[in-house]
């Protein structure tokens, strides 16, 4: 393959990107089936990738206490195990799985926490704290939780989709993976918010 296919390749699989970031908002269900079945890693590639310029602009916005680069090394780690431990889970719960399909359905579950953190942190440079109290301040406040509130809701549905095609799971054996998950991940991202890599888990 020629220089040119290459980039013929990468902006096919880039529009295929944008375009099922569009359906995962108004087709989840449908969105997050089809990309169980891919087995493009170019697209996993352009969302983990778009998550290092992520890193490394904000750090312009707002100096991280680590390296951006150190920040997304421990991002790629806690992705690697994140789909590790959904991929063996569902294995060894005699489900016949592929890892890539994890890392597909879980690259695309990364777009809300995306768009929050860089919503945040546009927002830490445009309207730095502390902000008032007044009614615009206020206002402010409510509609950003209200937004945060909906990208949560988002993105739950977006994981529990992930893990229950990927992983070819029932809904109870989806459930119980995922609180599997969370036993170990809520003390894990304490971790990381006392060693001052994340206030809020990238995941």
């Amino acid at each position: 393959m020629d220089f040119s296919q290459y980039i013929i390749s990468f902006f096919t699989s880039l529009l295929i990107v944008v375009r099922r970031f569009i359906f995962l908002i108004f087709l989840p269900y449908k969105t997050i089936r089809k990309i169980s079945l891919e087995n493009d890693w170019l697209q996993a590639i352009i969302i983990l990738f778009s998550i290092l310029i992520y890193f490394t602009v904000s750090n312009k916005l707002r100096v991280l206490y680590y390296s951006p680069f150190i920040i997304y090394l421990v991002f790629v780690i806690n992705f690697i195990i994140s789909t590790c431990f959904f991929y063996y889970g569902a294995k060894i719960l005699k489900s016949k799985v592929n890892w890539q399909s994890f890392v597909m359905t879980f690259s695309y579950s990364l777009f809300p926490t995306l768009i929050w953190f860089i919503t945040s942190s546009g927002l830490y440079y445009v309207l730095p704290p502390p902000r008032t109290l007044s009614i615009l301040g206020k206002s402010f406040s409510i509609l950003f939780i209200a937004f945060s509130i909906s990208l949560l809701c988002w993105k739950i549905i977006l994981m529990y989709l992930s893990v229950r095609f990927s992983g070819r799971l029932n809904f109870y054996r989806t459930i119980y993976l995922i609180l599997l998950y969370l036993c170990w991940f809520i003390p894990y991202s304490l971790l990381l918010y006392n060693m001052k890599l994340f206030r809020i888990p990238f995941i």
